[in-house]
């Protein structure tokens, strides 16, 4: 990489990380984290650079959820988080409980809302 792209990644990577202690420290659907960070002038492919060399750097952590309705068919249902400690708890449990809350929360409320008719 050269030394435009390491900057790059750099600011998109702190971008991130940023988003993601705002709001109460929440996990955020990808999709969620791609359209903050797009409105600041950061392309998709810099974004999901960022999060994955975060993830390897074990600073996020990046969950696939799957719903098996058929009007959710290849939407991008990955959750990230913070890799912190929350109250003491392995940061990694905290991450989890974190993406946990989020996809809980979304999927409930999508089957009340939603009718395949």
């Amino acid at each position: 990489m050269d030394e435009q792209t390491n900057a790059s990644l750099a600011d998109a990577k702190m971008a991130v990380i940023e988003l993601l202690r705002s709001r109460g420290k929440k996990a955020r659907f990808t999709t969620e984290v791609f359209a903050s960070l797009e409105r600041s002038s950061f392309v998709r492919e810099e974004i999901e650079r960022a999060i994955a060399a975060l993830e390897t750097e074990g600073i996020v952590m990046i969950r696939d959820n799957f719903c098996a309705d058929p009007h959710l068919a290849g939407v991008d249902l990955r959750v990230v988080a913070l890799v912190e400690s929350i109250d003491g708890a392995d940061p990694q449990l905290s991450a989890i409980r974190k993406i946990d809350d989020a996809w809980n929360k979304w999927l409930g409320e999508y089957l009340a809302n939603h009718r395949c008719g």
